[in-house]
């Protein structure tokens, strides 16, 4: 499908898991794209896979300066930015009693505030432009709680709250600001929790009536859909992909 044919499309965190998915998902469709992830996560192999017309910069999504630099010069290479897909992020496991201050402003820096960064440095261009598609990778844990996790909770709670907030301010200046939420979804990450014994298969079977784990291409159609046109009155917006977790208030 060429959907995305020429558009010109941002994807953080794109080395891995989700934003991999992502940037397949739109190379797929012709899109223009232009990567971003941390040093010494491959990002310069998985960029050179995809041919030679894909831009990267190997930077964290907090660096202002670096994300400022990074979307000039995608404008200057690609002409201007249509849709960002922000996918880097951060989970850490821990009690919450336990929980030090540097760990939880690891984890806020980076997928809030980083969310924040990459949104105000894209959206900068797309109102000079006339408009763009910005869709945050949010979670069904920022919809619910959960043991363990309070710093990740509160970061995704904050992404969907930004979320709604830049989808007000900036649907005036034809900027759509949507988020995907997804339940725990197959990916290196997930993958290590499942090894360590912290994220319990069997417990996502009985809170998910689909029953299993979300795949990351998954995840990366419903960011192409709200990142196309066919999505173009779609603004403020939480898609779940979630096999219905969010909708089990009672799991056997």
């Amino acid at each position: 499908m060429d959907r995305h044919k020429g558009r010109r499309v941002l994807v953080t965190g794109a080395a891995n898991g989700i934003g991999w998915a992502c940037t397949q998902f739109f190379a797929s469709e012709g899109a223009a794209l232009f990567l971003v992830d941390l040093p010494g996560k491959g990002l310069a192999d998985r960029a050179a896979s995809l041919g030679s017309g894909v831009r990267f910069a190997e930077a964290s999504v907090t660096d202002e300066k670096a994300i400022g630099d990074a979307v000039a010069e995608m404008t200057e290479a690609f002409g201007g930015v249509d849709a960002v897909v922000n996918s880097a992020g951060v989970v850490v496991v821990e009690p919450a009693l336990e929980h030090g201050i540097d760990v939880f402003r690891q984890v806020i820096d980076t997928n809030l505030v980083g969310t924040w960064i990459v949104c105000q440095a894209a959206a900068r261009q797309m109102a000079r432009q006339g408009g763009g598609a910005i869709v945050n990778i949010s979670s069904v844990y920022g919809f619910q709680g959960a043991p363990s996790r309070t710093a990740y909770c509160a970061s995704k709670g904050g992404v969907i709250a930004l979320t709604n907030s830049l989808a007000v301010e900036w649907g005036p200046l034809g900027i759509r600001v949507n988020s995907v939420a997804p339940t725990g979804t197959r990916t290196p990450m997930v993958q290590d929790l499942i090894d360590r014994g912290i994220y319990k298969l069997e417990a996502v079977g009985r809170k998910t009536p689909l029953g299993r784990l979300a795949e990351p291409e998954e995840v990366a159609a419903a960011c192409g859909f709200l990142a196309g046109n066919e999505a173009g009155m779609i603004n403020g917006h939480h898609l779940h992909v979630d096999g219905g977790w969010l909708a089990n208030g009672f799991p056997t």
